[in-house]
């Protein structure tokens, strides 16, 4: 394996809870912040923005994705890409879920955002 290449699981890494019933595992790569959330039923990240762009797939389950007050609702296997500087939000259905969001460039926090309510 090359010097840079590294590999491991989500579950090893360490969890937060950046909002209640919002778990948040993050993968720092050079040029990407990688980040896994499992939202419990109903649970939700507040729409936010940061410079970034990000690309979010969702693993399980059914969020609503709510694009500048435009909603929509996306499964498992479903994917978005939300341009940087455009506000954001996802909530989880009665089920809950669990995405992947891929931010780029990477983040120099995983707090680099900032809450738009």
């Amino acid at each position: 394996m090359s010097p840079h290449a590294r590999h491991g699981s989500f579950d090893a890494l360490d969890a937060a809870e950046p909002f209640t019933g919002v778990e948040r595992r993050v993968v720092e790569a050079d040029g990407a912040t990688v980040s896994r959330y499992v939202f419990a039923p109903g649970g939700a990240f507040p729409r936010h923005v940061h410079p970034q762009e990000q690309i979010t797939i969702v693993e399980a389950g059914e969020v609503e994705l709510d694009v500048e007050g435009e909603r929509t609702t996306l499964r498992a296997g479903d994917w978005s890409v939300v341009p940087g500087g455009i506000p954001h939000g996802i909530t989880a259905g009665a089920s809950g879920a669990a995405i992947l969001a891929v931010v780029v460039p990477r983040r120099a926090s995983a707090e680099e955002y900032t809450v738009v309510g």
